[in-house]
This record gives structure tokens, C-alpha cells and sequence, in this order.
């Protein structure tokens, strides 16, 4: 009996072997490919804005923009907004930046008007939980036309 017991073991033994063969490579991979993504560096606010400008050239700078049901907005992280109009990109730097504005957050405005000016506040709101988390103050839009 005893004899017997040892022999299931080693072939138990055997077989966690071969399947550790086959569970190691995945793991292996699961992690390098974890730190080559960990380690990759993300775009900086100021690198996505000038890759979204490429094609465009600079035009006049305005206090206010018309605020339109057409506009597409896009977050620049720690920066501002871009706010898409036809064939016009509108550029805003929040004055002093915005470091509160990262991934993980939006912006909420309120106006009186149909424009969003200078000196406009906008609220960071953390989108996931709606926790506001500082605020910042609309500079001047620069206006860019794509290039035909």
C-alpha cells in the first residue's frame, strides 16, 4: 500500500510539472508585457495638442467663442480645451493651466449667454464619482483653420 501511495504522488508530481510548463510562458508574458505598458510614457497635454494642430494654421486670437450644439470638445490635460468648429479648431489655455484637469475628469461651465469668454470659470468634476476637484479660468481662444 504504501508502494502504491508513493507512485500516485510522483505521478501527481509529474503532472503539476507539465502543466507549470505550460501556465509559466503566460505569466511571463502577462508581466513583461505589464511593464513595457507601465513604462511607456504618456503623451503630455502639451505633445496631444500639437499632434491635433498639425494641419492647421494658426488665426486670430478672440475673447469669446459662440457656443453651438455642432462644437466637439476635447480636453487637454492639465492645459485646456479644443473646441471643434467645421474646419476650426478653437485653442484655449486656461490662465495658469489647469492641473486638476486629468484623465479621470471633465470640465462643467455655466453661462449666461451663447458664448464662452475669458475670464469664464469652469469646474473640474471628477466624472466617475461627479466630486468637484478645483476650478479653472478660460484664456483667450486661438483660432486654427485646417489647411486645404
Amino acid at each position: 500500500m504504501f508502494v502504491g501511495n508513493a507512485g500516485k504522488t510522483r505521478a501527481l508530481r509529474q503532472k503539476e510539472m507539465q502543466m507549470s510548463r505550460w501556465i509559466a510562458p503566460f505569466v511571463l508574458f502577462g508581466l513583461v508585457a505589464g511593464a513595457q505598458a507601465a513604462s511607456a510614457p504618456r503623451p503630455t497635454g502639451e505633445a496631444k495638442l500639437q499632434a491635433m494642430l498639425k494641419g492647421y494654421t494658426v488665426g486670430a486670437t478672440t475673447s469669446c467663442v459662440p457656443l453651438a450644439p455642432s462644437m466637439e470638445s476635447t480636453k487637454i490635460e492639465g492645459i485646456g480645451m479644443v473646441y471643434k468648429r467645421g474646419r476650426t479648431l478653437y485653442v484655449n489655455r486656461f490662465d495658469r493651466g489647469c492641473p486638476s484637469l486629468d484623465s479621470f475628469k471633465s470640465i462643467v461651465t455655466r453661462t449666461p449667454s451663447t458664448q464662452l469668454c475669458r475670464g469664464d470659470i469652469a469646474r473640474v468634476v471628477d466624472f466617475i464619482t461627479g466630486i468637484e476637484g478645483g476650478s479653472c479660468v478660460f484664456g483667450d481662444f486661438t483660432a486654427y483653420q485646417k489647411a486645404k
